[in-house]
């Protein structure tokens, strides 16, 4: 019998998000997909092949707080009674959720405005805002952890692990007797995690470089003695400090790419966007374009590549004139991610 089972969820334009089933005690189920009657649907199914029910679930727990990760969390937890557990920053975005992402979205917009996307493509892109608002769902949280608290779920000890960069609530949950980690999207097999820009830090007038922070998240997670990540999309990760140089790699080159783009003069991320990808693509996934350029940005802004500027309130980036990528100084870090880091004992609670 498996004792872990992958339950693939359907979800649009990505085509499905994991949940995982741990049968053992508590019986646990580890994120949920979006709040859609496809996604119920076909957690269900996935349930009854293994000869369970919604209803058996006993504890939820939520690597991140996005809907696909989060949504059905409040259905789940109202039909079968289970407890949901997650860090203290997943259990605060859940219970405000609707809250939350409403000042998401402004930050965003505003955010899309200040980068140089033209005010019809904003408009256009709100149904991306309502598509949240639609599958998504405040939920309560039973058991508010703390980084580096222990909790037995499915009848093995998951060490929580806060890990931001993709969301600002990232959490590994890491099994260290197994050697494996349940990640989310932290770190997919196929595809570079995109990393979310946030008004945490709105008050000071600065911009979150929530890609740097990644880095340095993924740099950890590359020294843990780990055999398996179990990943939010697609299928498991077998040799994940591997994957972590591949994925500094893919960085470089993005880099190198941007900076090529600003060959000609200064430019929006707006327009460094439309010189990366179709038309259509930058045009139909405005704010996702921007995060990824602008995440880039900030590793050539922190290796003094590219400075900024702001002009009536439109930030624009140019070559600083310095023959500096952020090539060496990531691989230096890299490098130094094979240095192991140790398991660490953690606190331990038990769910109810």
């Amino acid at each position: 019998m498996e004792y872990i089972v992958q339950i693939p969820v359907p979800l649009p334009h990505i085509r499905s998000v994991n949940a995982w089933l741990l049968r053992g005690d508590p019986l646990t189920l580890v994120d949920t997909g979006p709040r859609s009657d496809e996604a119920l649907a076909a957690l269900e199914s996935g349930l009854r092949a293994t000869g369970l029910e919604l209803e058996d679930i006993e504890l939820l727990l939520i690597t991140h707080h996005h809907l696909d990760h989060a949504g059905l969390a409040a259905t789940i937890a109202r039909r079968s009674g289970a407890t949901v557990a997650a860090l203290e920053p997943v259990a605060a975005y859940g219970e405000r959720y609707e809250q939350r992402s409403a000042a998401d979205r402004r930050f965003s917009l505003a955010l899309m405005r200040h980068h140089g996307v033209p005010a019809q493509v904003i408009a256009d892109g709100e149904d991306f805002w309502d598509y949240i608002r639609d599958n998504s769902e405040a939920f309560a949280t039973g058991r508010r952890l703390r980084d580096g608290e222990t909790i037995r779920a499915g009848g093995r000890d998951l060490r929580l692990l806060h890990r931001p960069g993709h969301s600002t609530t990232d959490t590994l949950l890491v099994d260290d007797e197994s050697r494996l980690a349940f990640v989310g999207d932290h770190l997919l097999g196929r595809v570079s995690s995109n990393t979310e820009i946030y008004p945490a830090a709105e008050p000071t007038g600065t911009r979150p470089r929530a890609r740097v922070e990644y880095l340095a998240n993924l740099r950890r997670t590359a020294r843990m003695p780990l055999e398996r990540l179990l990943t939010g999309h697609g299928e498991p990760v077998l040799a994940h400090a591997r994957l972590v140089r591949r994925r500094f790699a893919d960085h470089e080159r993005r880099c190198a790419r941007i900076a090529t783009a600003l060959e000609p003069g200064p430019a929006t991320a707006y327009e460094i966007a439309q010189r990366l990808w179709p038309s259509r693509t930058v045009r139909e996934q405005s704010l996702l374009v921007v995060w990824e350029v602008l995440g880039h940005l900030d590793l050539l802004l922190d290796a003094g590549a590219v400075r900024e500027a702001v002009t009536d309130d439109v930030a624009h980036f140019e070559l600083s004139g310095r023959r500096h990528t952020p090539a060496r100084r990531l691989r230096a870090r890299e490098n130094r991610s094979h240095e192991p880091e140790p398991h660490g004992g953690g606190r331990r609670a038990r769910a109810s």
